[in-house]
């Protein structure tokens, strides 16, 4: 157990990357229809994928969580000379010749970067055949089971021309609550490494990466991913509202936590194939508790005896709906969410508002 607790501080520490600026990074940047987080990232960053130590909100800005195609992105350094960037002012221009003409009153809402950095930066959800197709980790140059940062570790499978990797392993099942179709399963980081050698799989001789970075030890088994797969996203969501019928349900939280709420993220069990795309706005709603009224006071069904629901039953059957003895209650709105991230079956959401914590099992509909 101890050296467990050493091992998480250790990696604690070292995942903590010093940021460094490229040496030919503008100063200043007016994003434009297009970019990536990752695009941008890359311009300031030696090393994009840790983006989000360097993206951060001005907060003089009147209201932090809205940014317009057009903003001014500045490249600043704070007193201890650690390197962010902030908002400046809005641009129109990005030269003489090129005019960028976007309405002012038409913002594109963003929820708070901190907020979705895990999960725009790393996180993704991939299908039994995509695992089975990954490279993954046989082992290490030492005996040992459980590698950390400085560990060279041997890789089979095609490492191709890549120079840095995501390393990955298979975490949580997402399954489907109404047909348990497994959907797929999420992919969580443990580390990030650098090429060493490609190998030669034609001639079974395996690849070589050393682990740079780490939040968890590296295991056997462990699959190998280039660390910009998965970083196309945009660096701005325009809110959508959607226009098809939606019935989805709510089938994971990243976090494990009983109740989520406000800038925590949600699995929803709808994907590509559901015509759901980055930015759709979906309303979150519950059903009220089921009531039984067999005549000596109405409780929760949950509440009530065995006997209490036999004779609301009975009622249901045999009496109108004026003097039922079962009560179904409605659906309720309890939230709204944002889709971030879409996958062939699941997709990745971000709730933006909540008028009581929002649970697994919750409903997804189109808004109202």
């Amino acid at each position: 157990m101890l050296a467990l607790v050493i091992s998480s501080l250790h990696i604690t520490t070292l995942i903590a990357d010093t940021l460094t600026i490229r040496k030919d990074a503008p100063s200043e940047y007016v994003v434009k229809k297009g970019d990536t987080l990752w695009d941008i990232s890359s311009l300031f960053l030696n090393d994009p994928w840790l983006w989000p130590k360097l993206w951060k909100l001005n907060p003089q800005v009147k209201n932090p969580h809205l940014i317009y195609p057009g903003d001014q992105l500045k490249l600043v350094y704070e007193a201890d000379g650690t390197p962010k960037l902030v908002m400046g002012k809005r641009s129109f221009s990005l030269s003489p010749q090129k005019r960028i003409a976007y309405k002012k009153d038409e913002p594109i809402p963003m929820v708070p970067l901190n907020a979705l950095e895990s999960f725009l930066s790393y996180e993704l959800a991939l299908d039994e055949d995509t695992i089975n197709s990954l490279p993954y980790v046989l082992g290490t140059d030492r005996t040992v089971k459980r590698a950390l940062p400085g560990d060279l570790l041997y890789i089979k499978g095609d490492l191709k021309s890549e120079s840095k990797f995501a390393i990955y392993r298979k975490g949580k099942t997402y399954t489907d609550p109404d047909s348990e179709d497994v959907l797929g399963y999420e992919a969580v980081l443990v580390a990030v490494a650098d090429l060493i050698n490609s190998g030669d799989p034609a001639e079974g001789v395996p690849g070589k990466i050393r682990i740079t970075t780490a939040k968890q030890e590296v295991r056997a088994s462990d699959v190998v991913m280039p660390i910009r797969e998965g970083q196309a996203l945009p660096a701005f969501f325009k809110m959508v509202e959607v226009n098809t019928e939606m019935n989805a349900s709510i089938i994971a939280t990243p976090s494990d936590l009983a109740g989520v709420s406000k800038y925590d993220v949600v699995i929803i069990n709808k994907g590509k194939g559901d015509n759901i795309a980055a930015g759709n706005i979906l309303t979150i709603s519950r059903q009220s508790p089921t009531v039984v009224d067999q005549g000596l006071g109405p409780k929760y069904q949950e509440d009530a005896t065995r006997y209490e629901k036999f004779v609301g039953v009975v009622k249901n059957l045999f009496r109108g709906d004026e003097h039922k003895g079962i009560y179904e209650m409605p659906f309720e709105d309890v939230g709204q969410l944002m889709i971030f991230k879409v996958y062939d079956k699941v997709s990745y959401g971000i709730i933006t508002k909540n008028k009581s914590p929002v649970y697994v099992g919750d409903k997804i509909n189109t808004p109202n």
